[in-house]
């Protein structure tokens, strides 16, 4: 008589995949929400909570299924390895979120003048926006142990001929004009602009200052995340990018002052 072997049913791995949808979906939803403005980047922490909660309840079922399935053969690991794989690509932004909370400077603003940075304009950003730290002086050793190299860049030409480079710069990079202050004439013109993450769509907002030196132009910028009090990076990258954007749209322009 041919012997039957019975293997049990493990009760926590059908559950691993179950959890793991929820967890994925759910911090997908919030991204997508987050992105386009139906949810605020204040209540990120506690909705944040689901995914975690959920990814984490996942992964406790796929090792207990796994575990079983190891030692008493019981069924339930393919349910348990999707549910651990949904689960680690639930938890993986949201561990390197963490890691560059510890990791990267903890500062929510970046100027290339640590000295006299460039103002916001009044009433610019809104009511609700994180208040503006004008206090430099941790922030400055800071920003100048991680980002040394940023600094302003000076340019052939009047205010007024880099300031329409400068708009073409932010229409490049798809970043919103919020408003200007001064003219042609000035000695100092001031663009102020909005740019998102790409991923998330955390906004920041940029102040770029124009200041004139006879025959050439000075160009500094600020960045500050709106709502974040750490940016994890964001905004040197805002910085970069403008900065590089803005050297492109300078040598490919002839210069209208000649």
């Amino acid at each position: 008589m041919k012997r039957k072997y019975y293997r049990p049913q493990s009760h926590a791995a059908p559950w691993s995949p179950r959890f793991g949808w929820l967890a994925l979906l759910s911090l997908l939803v919030i991204i997508v929400l987050h992105h386009f403005g139906a949810l605020a980047t204040g209540k990120l922490p506690l909705v944040g909570l689901l995914p975690l909660i959920a990814a984490l309840i996942a992964l406790a079922c796929a090792a207990r299924g796994l575990y079983l399935l190891w030692t008493y053969g019981a069924k339930g690991g393919m349910a348990s390895l999707r549910g651990g794989i949904l689960a680690l690509l639930t938890l993986a932004p949201i561990t390197l979120a963490v890691g560059a909370w510890f990791y990267l400077p903890p500062i929510n603003q970046i100027s290339t003048d640590l000295v006299n940075p460039p103002a916001f304009l009044p009433g610019a950003r809104p009511a609700d926006a994180r208040p503006v730290d004008n206090n430099w002086a941790q922030q400055t050793a800071e920003q100048l142990a991680a980002w040394p190299q940023l600094g302003g860049l000076r340019y052939d030409g009047s205010p007024d001929t880099i300031a329409k480079a400068v708009l073409r710069a932010l229409e490049a990079l798809d970043w919103k004009v919020a408003g200007q202050r001064g003219k042609g004439e000035d000695t100092e013109l001031v663009i102020e602009a909005q740019a998102k993450t790409m991923i998330m769509g955390f906004i920041s907002d940029i102040v770029i200052r124009l200041q004139d030196e006879g025959d050439t132009t000075y160009v500094d910028v600020r960045s500050a995340s709106r709502y974040l009090p750490r940016d994890f990076g964001a905004n040197a990258r805002f910085v970069r990018q403008f900065m590089s954007e803005l050297d492109a749209q300078v040598w490919s322009t002839p210069d209208s002052d000649e």
